[in-house]
């Protein structure tokens, strides 16, 4: 009988380690790389992704293994360990219940530890490190187990999706992941210490990351920096103006000193050369938005 509660006690850590795993991987595993490995043709990836579609049943189907589990665990404990602890205790000479207390106590507390190091610390670890390989191992089980108690699973996750609702929480079947600028920059300088980009390329990425959180202020040129040209130049004039800046855009000053229009390369070079020598016309300039200057 202690032989084969023992085994059974082995057995359930076990079962109660591959639900752990498959909890955490659930989560933990990225689509992407389950995409992939379903394009190429594992069947378990595609399953993994199809368990991550549901996730609400699939994570109340490990919460049922593990309670299950870990309750048979305290069952078996002291049929399985507590005869091979108590004959150091009666080898001591202690009492008939004394020993029979002491090594209840202990075939508890060994029980606990095995179940907490081997059947959750152990698989929780592994899950984390190795999400994707993790889940695609302990799917297989985890779906056989879900066909045989499913009526039970979605009995147990529909109570739970109604104790949730009082809390003005709605109960969903993926997580959501999003990922937002800091997750993008930290990608973006673990990739660069690695040596993947390069520092050019890290560095204008980071400056597009960046860009949602300057001003206009931050970013434009000084108004007495600008260059400029006036709004009655003459086409030549401008047109050196661009040539010598390398400007493709110059701002046009009116009589009153505001800058209220631009006009582009692309129009001055139309122009005929008649032109040259007069003014720039109000069809070849296109008016100047303003934007103020707190604008992010």
């Amino acid at each position: 009988m202690t032989g084969l509660a023992l085994g059974s006690l082995v057995v359930l850590v076990g079962v109660n380690a591959l639900f752990v795993a498959t909890e955490f991987a659930l989560v933990a595993a990225r689509p992407g790389r389950l995409e992939e490995a379903a394009e190429r043709g594992s069947r378990l990836a595609s399953r993994g992704l199809r368990a991550q579609s549901a996730l609400r049943l699939h994570m109340s189907c490990d919460q049922l293994g593990i309670t299950a589990s870990s309750i048979v665990v305290g069952i078996l404990a002291e049929p399985a360990l507590g005869g091979l602890l108590a004959w150091p205790l009666e080898a001591a000479g202690l009492g008939d219940g004394v020993v029979g207390t002491t090594s209840w106590v202990l075939a508890i507390v060994v029980a606990a530890f095995a179940q907490m190091l081997l059947g959750e610390m152990v698989p929780k670890n592994l899950a984390i490190a190795q999400p994707e390989r993790t889940l695609s191992v302990a799917i297989g089980p985890h779906l056989a187990f879900l066909a045989v108690f499913r009526p039970l699973v979605v009995l147990l996750d529909r109570a739970a999706a109604l104790c949730v609702r009082p809390f003005g929480l709605t109960p969903v079947d993926e997580v959501d992941r999003a990922v937002g600028v800091p997750e993008l920059a930290a990608l973006l300088r673990t990739s660069h210490d690695e040596r993947l980009i390069k520092d050019f390329e890290h560095d204008l990425l980071s400056g597009a990351l960046d860009l949602g959180r300057l001003t206009v202020a931050s970013v434009m040129v000084p108004r007495a920096d600008v260059v400029v040209a006036g709004g009655r130049d003459p086409v030549g004039e401008v047109e050196l103006v661009m040539t010598t800046t390398g400007l493709s855009r110059i701002p046009l000053l009116d009589d009153d000193g505001a800058v209220r229009r631009f006009v582009h390369v692309r129009r001055v070079l139309a122009l005929p050369s008649e032109a040259r020598n007069e003014p720039l016309t109000m069809e070849s300039t296109r008016p100047l938005y303003v934007i103020q200057p707190d604008v992010p």
